[in-house]
């Protein structure tokens, strides 16, 4: 006979505790990828299908090659190209290209509450007016949490957000977004999974 089991009543799992959190790769030369992977695997995440060594491995070239991620021409390549290995991996991950105001493409994605992301190509200067490199800029939208103990809102992910700015990769959408956006004539890639278009 062994010694009596303790209860575990005492055990109080918070829900930060039980959150996964998703890294954002730093790249000034392929940030539309590496928006776009941490998007597709935000949503994968939030639909129970995390994965992370077949994801590092699925997203790889996606994250950390320009000419795989360094615009969203690139991304939508990309993911043409590989939607159907994606599916068979069991990630029903879909994309779309839109040409939507942003205030529109925002709505979207809070309202597919983290099954949906958009991929937007933004003007570096205008998000990050203290940095002196021109980088070819994009930044990805989501719902998540900024501070564990506050309920999910939509945040930006921003691969690079400079070295000087003090700017973090995951932040609230900045007022400036919708004129950094408009440059690129409001195109954008909406990612979602099957059943949340």
């Amino acid at each position: 006979m062994g010694e009596p089991r303790h209860a575990d009543d005492d055990v109080v799992l918070r829900p930060e505790d039980a959150r996964v959190t998703i890294p954002v790769f730093h790249t000034q030369t392929a940030c539309a990828g590496a928006a776009a992977a941490f998007l597709l695997r935000r949503i994968a995440y939030r639909a129970g299908a995390y994965a992370p060594g077949i994801q590092e491995y699925v997203f790889f070239d996606l994250s950390n090659h320009s000419i795989m991620g360094g615009t969203i021409d690139a991304v939508q390549r990309w993911f043409s190209g590989r939607v159907s290995d994606l599916q068979e991996l069991g990630y029903r991950l879909n994309a779309r290209r839109v040409a939507e105001p942003t205030a529109t493409v925002l709505d979207w994605v809070k309202g597919g509450v983290g099954y949906r992301g958009a991929l937007l190509p933004t003007t570096f200067k205008k998000l990050h007016p203290a940095e002196k490199d021109e980088v070819s800029h994009a930044v990805g939208i989501t719902v998540d949490r900024l501070d564990p103990r506050r309920d999910e809102e939509l945040i930006m992910i921003d691969p690079w957000p400079g070295t000087s700015n003090g700017a973090r990769d995951r932040a609230a959408i900045p007022p400036v977004l919708e004129s950094a956006h408009r440059d690129f004539k409001y195109n954008a890639i909406i990612f979602y999974w099957s059943g949340w278009s």
